[in-house]
């Protein structure tokens, strides 16, 4: 039994095609109900990881920062909701946005900047951390936060 979460990846050295070939792999492990925080500073690389894993889960439309619009639903083998909460400082109790209801069984749910709906939208099923090691090169961590997922992860990929 593995109790809390669980490192599963981290790298450096991570160049843009290797974030996507990543974020394509990663997309293996995902299933419905899935709830991805992405954290890190702008222009590190979460939307391009999100956009891998659209792909990767035949989502056909062009995935954009839904930072303006708060989110996008996108169709696929799976549904996959993208949130940016990048411009929400903190989401009060008596706010309208029913961010809650974003996440069910029925679609994977990657959440850019998730600091503001942490509460309101639960454990992260994963968490993604993506920072700059250089200009062109990142550092990227994956964690799961769940038993149920880090067994996923060590069915899908083993000990690599």
């Amino acid at each position: 039994m593995v109790e809390g979460p669980q490192l599963v990846l981290s790298r450096t050295g991570v160049g843009l095609r290797e974030l996507e070939r990543i974020g394509r792999d990663f997309s293996r492990a995902l299933r419905p109900g899935d709830l991805v925080y992405l954290y890190g500073p702008l222009g590190a690389g979460k939307t391009v990881f999100v956009r891998a894993i659209a792909r990767a889960l035949d989502v056909t439309d062009p995935v954009r920062s839904p930072s303006f619009t708060l989110a996008n639903i996108y169709s696929g083998r799976l549904t996959v909701r993208h949130l940016d909460l990048y411009r929400l400082d903190q989401i009060g109790e008596d706010d309208a946005l029913a961010l809650e209801e974003y996440v069910d069984g029925e679609a994977v749910t990657l959440v850019e900047w998730p600091e503001a709906g942490v509460g309101r939208l639960g454990e992260a099923d994963w968490t993604v951390s993506i920072g700059h090691e250089s200009l062109k090169k990142r550092v990227l961590e994956i964690v799961a936060g769940t038993e149920e997922a880090w067994l996923r992860w060590k069915e899908t990929f083993g000990d690599d």
